[in-house]
């Protein structure tokens, strides 16, 4: 095409654009297709990518769910009713603010001498046994899970298993990424002696699996409880989280922005908080969503050890240990199992879906 004014082979923009519609719409629908933009970073990404979104989405609606059985834990399982009315008083929610009186007449009395009452799904408490030991699950036992070898209901320790999991999971987490990511941002702010202590220490508590370790400091407690079991748990994970912000923070802290704060006078703590820190807030974001489900699986298999929190708390590891006393009772294994599994994989997707929204490749 020439671009000579009068040129009999100059095209005019209009007549190149209809014509290439006309082709367009001639064309086989497979050619149409191929030519369609991808409208969402899924469908650009192809068939892994599509897959991976829908994983994302499964994984989230049933950590929502794991969530919500947290939640309403006491509505779902609990020896005391919702609501009731008892020797002319209303009592409004005693499943959740636990009264004194009604705690000490206990759930069965309680439910048998109330005038009217509004049950939870399943009447019985996580800790106290309310029949036989090892009843199988169904309808006509009225504990839909069984019961465990103390006669304690399997599906009130489950749905109160789980709000205990994701609490202690959650609260774990939360401290070793404030306790390494305060570390990981003084070493690479700093640099020096402070990045060779750090460095040190974080090769230090690498070196030893997680699992030993706790165990390790469990065992040289000389009264080990739950608080002791959280720090040892939360001291184990903040060497990634140092060595993530430490990583983060060295590459940050060489960009033009926050050379520039530093030559206009910027403390080093300003400059953290304000030009560094939203750089690595993601980050953080990704590790923690990662690391509950890695915390959630350190605490069960502690407490499948029996080396957990006290006996009787409500605890999936607890009630799956139980089988290895009666393997005839399935039910033991098969339903904190399948709870755990859910949680572990559902988080896991979550944190993946996290990290791909987070990649700059894949936007």
């Amino acid at each position: 095409m020439s671009d000579v004014p009068g040129d009999p082979n100059r095209e005019s923009i209009p007549l190149l654009l209809a014509r290439t519609t006309s082709r367009i719409a001639l064309a086989p629908k497979e050619a149409r297709a191929s030519l369609r933009v991808p409208s969402t970073r899924a469908e650009s990404a192809g068939p892994i990518g599509y897959l991976r979104s829908r994983l994302g989405a499964a994984g989230t609606l049933v950590a929502a769910a794991l969530v919500l059985f947290a939640i309403f834990a006491d509505m779902l399982a609990n020896d005391l009713p919702i609501a009731c009315k008892l020797h002319g008083q209303l009592w409004l929610f005693p499943n959740i603010t636990q009264p004194a009186e009604l705690v000490a007449l206990g759930g069965d009395a309680t439910s048998s001498e109330a005038e009217w009452k509004v049950s939870a799904l399943v009447p019985h408490g996580p800790t106290s046994p309310t029949a036989a030991p090892l009843l199988a699950p169904g309808r006509v036992t009225g504990h839909p899970f069984g019961t465990d070898r103390e006669g304690r209901d399997v599906f009130a320790r489950v749905i109160h298993g789980t709000r205990t999991y994701l609490v202690f999971a959650l609260a774990a987490v939360m401290v070793s990424l404030l306790f390494g990511g305060l570390l990981g941002s003084l070493a690479g702010l700093f640099g020096g002696g402070a990045d060779a202590l750090v460095g040190r220490a974080i090769e230090t508590v690498s070196a030893f699996p997680p699992l030993v370790l706790v165990l390790g400091i469990q065992a040289a407690v000389p009264h080990a409880t739950v608080a002791t079991l959280f720090l040892a748990i939360a001291l184990t994970r903040w060497p990634e989280v140092a060595r993530l912000v430490r990583a983060e923070v060295m590459q940050v802290a060489t960009r033009d922005y926050v050379m520039a704060a530093r030559a206009l006078g910027a403390s080093p703590l300003r400059v953290l908080r304000r030009h560094i820190a939203p750089n690595v807030r993601g980050q953080l974001i990704v590790l923690g969503a990662i690391g509950v489900p890695a915390v959630i699986l350190i605490e069960a298999s502690l407490d499948f050890l029996r080396v957990g929190p006290p006996a009787g708390a409500a605890s999936w590891g607890e009630t799956m240990s139980e089988f290895r006393d009666a393997p005839m009772a399935w039910w033991l294994l098969a339903f904190p199992g399948v709870f755990l599994f859910a949680t572990i994989v559902a988080l896991n997707l979550v944190g993946e879906a996290r990290r791909e929204m987070m990649d700059p490749r894949t936007r």
